[in-house]
């Protein structure tokens, strides 16, 4: 009886760590719309809206960078593109953003991640590495042709990695992930649905086949299938039977609430470069517009609390960002993301911090 107590403690355990690592991401896309949908489901997290600029000179940064004294550069770049991210973890290390050409880009959780390790090529923090690309292209194209010349991307220690969700401005989607130490890409052609959740996404589509909306013998009934696993299947069902009505964005958001509400969530209308978002704590929906940020050089980096207060258009209630401010969201982003209780407390985040400070403070005031 103890062991078989121990071992459902154990499947629940793997079953609830599963669950709190599980996100959505998809794209309604059509001739007179493009609009990008995003579950972060996971826990309640701190967080800010970055607006990134143009023409500023970066380096890489990897976890050896953060966390040891070795903190030389092996490469350097200028953003060529300005963007709008959403960062847990402090500045130039979103989980996911969109940039002014309208690439979008996101990491889902994905157990069978493996490094792919390029010898000619720096290792970058994962979570940079999103950065650099929304830096560097405007189209999932560039981006998938640059993959195999780009960085090596540097994953948590001791952890799983994820995959990655990129659309653009014009329709184009592709899933990347990192199965048996290459990139595994598929785009338009590969995909019958742009939708990705925790899945690889042949096994998530091989699943949904039963089902009569994609031509199989079980039909599927939303009221039944509505369960923490079914997401994919209700997420691909509902894309599949929007009818154009000139409100994709509404649409989208019931898609997001219909797959279980992510503590971040998020609509991004590319075509008209509006970006809509709300949280756990705050569920008031409010609105970017990414057409009247300024992105230039001259600009002041600037944030705001994703959990913010305000309502409506939050364009005026951006903030300059600053190196102390950005700490704040270090110290309690780090610890959450490295997903470790006592790490808030080593002399390895001691460490980050006073490097994260060094790397930035060219390019963000002091105080």
């Amino acid at each position: 009886m103890k062991f078989l107590f121990f071992r459902l403690a154990v499947i629940l355990a793997i079953a609830h760590s599963v669950q709190s690592k599980a996100c959505s991401a998809f794209l309604l896309t059509g001739k007179d719309h493009n609009v990008v949908g995003f579950n972060e489901n996971w826990k309640t997290m701190p967080g800010m809206i970055v607006i990134n600029k143009r023409d500023v000179l970066k380096r890489n940064i990897s976890w050896q960078n953060l966390t040891t004294d070795q903190t030389k550069a092996n490469k350097q770049w200028t953003s060529k593109f300005g963007s709008v991210t959403f960062n847990l973890l402090g500045y130039d290390f979103p989980c996911y953003g969109v940039n002014e050409k309208g690439l979008f880009l996101v990491e889902l959780y994905l157990e069978e991640t493996t490094k792919v390790y390029n010898p000619q090529q720096p290792n970058m923090f994962w979570a940079q590495w999103i950065q650099y690309q929304l830096d560097n292209y405007q189209s999932v194209k560039e981006v998938v042709d640059h993959l195999n010349d780009g960085p090596n991307i540097d994953w948590w220690p001791n952890a799983a990695g994820s995959h990655f969700f990129l659309t653009d401005a014009k329709g184009n989607s592709a899933t990347i992930a990192l199965l048996n130490g290459k990139y595994t890409v598929l785009t338009n052609k590969e995909m019958p649905m742009p939708l990705l959740c925790n899945n690889q996404y042949p096994k998530d589509l091989a699943a949904a086949k039963k089902f009569d909306f994609l031509g199989g013998n079980e039909k599927f009934d939303p009221d039944q299938n509505n369960k923490w696993e079914d997401r994919y299947n209700r997420a691909y069902y509902m894309l599949k039977n929007y009818k154009y009505d000139q409100k994709p964005v509404e649409y989208a958001w019931n898609i997001l609430n219909s797959i279980h509400p992510g503590e971040w969530q998020t609509v991004i209308d590319t075509k008209k470069m509006n970006l809509y978002f709300r949280s756990d704590l705050k569920k008031e929906v409010k609105t970017i517009d990414i057409t009247k940020l300024d992105f230039s050089k001259n600009a002041a980096v600037k944030y705001l609390d994703i959990h913010t207060d305000e309502k409506g258009i939050v364009n005026g209630y951006f903030q300059n960002l600053t190196v102390a401010k950005n700490n704040q969201y270090v110290e309690r982003g780090f610890p959450i993301g490295y997903d470790n209780k006592e790490f808030g407390t080593s002399s390895i985040f001691e460490k980050l911090k006073k490097n994260i400070v060094k790397f930035f403070e060219n390019i963000l005031p002091e105080s």
